[in-house]
């Protein structure tokens, strides 16, 4: 073998076995996208007040994240506003932080998945939602927050008035 030969054999020996260490994007994709359901349940600071809060979620995640929410027994015509969470709702605070697409970014639009409604004179709501972001296996739950006016006025120290563990569609 030439010296020119052997030494394009060994680097491309050293960037094959460098790619390989590097892992695949088949591999990152797994992580990526996916369908869940989850039924959402008062959390303990306001089980007194939404005895009978309850709600749906479906989402379908691949090219972007469409959010599908469904509650019931919460306050009349008040604005809320839910999430897409990284922890579990057992967790102090119930559904630990947001979910970020980019979690050394920041916490905000284009980086989380946001949902705002109010309800209605009976205190239900729907919404639906569309973001460019893809889930990964970060996202566990769901929460829908009170208003922060409505947390002051009760004087609690949670916001987190309904979550919802997600489980595979």
């Amino acid at each position: 073998m030439t010296p020119i030969r052997a030494t394009a054999a060994a680097a491309a020996a050293v960037l094959t076995a460098a790619l390989a260490g590097c892992g695949s994007d088949a591999e990152d994709a797994e992580d990526l996208g996916g369908s869940w359901t989850a039924s959402l349940h008062v959390t303990r600071p306001w089980s007194g007040d939404y005895v009978d809060g309850h709600g749906t979620v479906d989402i379908s995640s691949s090219d972007g994240t469409s959010v599908q929410l469904s509650v019931g027994g919460l306050g009349d015509s008040v604005d809320y506003t839910a999430h897409v969470h990284d922890g579990e709702c057992d967790e102090d605070p119930p559904g630990g932080g947001h979910w970020l697409a980019d979690p050394e970014g920041a916490d905000a639009a284009g980086n989380i998945v946001e949902l705002s409604f109010t309800t209605s004179e009976t205190g239900t709501g729907e919404t639906t939602v569309s973001v460019p972001v893809v889930l990964d296996d970060r996202a566990e739950s769901v929460v829908v927050h009170a208003p922060e006016a409505l947390t002051e006025t009760e004087g609690l120290d949670s916001d987190r008035v309904l979550c919802g563990d997600l489980e595979d569609d």
